[in-house]
C-alpha cells in the first residue's frame, strides 16, 4: 500500500520537507543578509517580497548568496543535493528567483523531481 505526500511536502532521500519549512529557510537567509544591511534596507520576510530584477531587493550577487544559503540549508534538511541555479532554472519561463513565493514554489518543484 502506497502512502500519498501532501502537494506541500516533497520526500526526498530519507526526509520529507514542507513548503513550511522552505518558507522559513528562506527567511533564515534574508535574515542572515538583512545582518549586514543598514535598518532601512532590510529585505522584508514575506512571500510578495520581490528579490530580482525590476524592484528586486538584491544584485545578482545578493541573488547568488541567497540561493547558495537557502540549497545549503535544504540539502541539510533532507539529506539531498538540490541545485537551484542550473541550466533548468534559466530555462524556466518565469524567474523562479524573481520573489519569496516564485522560490519557495521552484524549491518545492525541484525536490518532488528527487523524489
Amino acid at each position: 500500500m502506497s502512502v500519498g505526500i501532501d502537494s506541500a511536502e516533497r520526500r526526498t532521500g530519507t526526509t520529507t520537507i514542507g513548503r513550511d519549512s522552505v518558507i522559513r529557510e528562506i527567511y533564515r537567509a534574508l535574515s542572515r543578509i538583512n545582518e549586514l544591511r543598514d535598518p532601512d534596507d532590510r529585505i522584508a520576510c514575506a512571500e510578495e517580497t520581490v528579490l530580482y530584477g525590476s524592484g528586486g531587493a538584491l544584485d545578482s550577487l545578493g541573488l547568488v548568496s541567497l540561493i547558495l544559503d537557502v540549497e545549503l540549508a535544504i540539502n541539510e534538511q533532507t539529506g539531498g543535493s538540490l541545485v537551484l541555479a542550473d541550466a533548468q532554472a534559466m530555462a524556466q519561463r518565469r524567474n523562479p528567483f524573481r520573489d519569496v513565493r516564485s522560490l519557495a514554489d521552484y524549491v518545492m518543484s525541484r525536490l518532488g523531481e528527487e523524489a
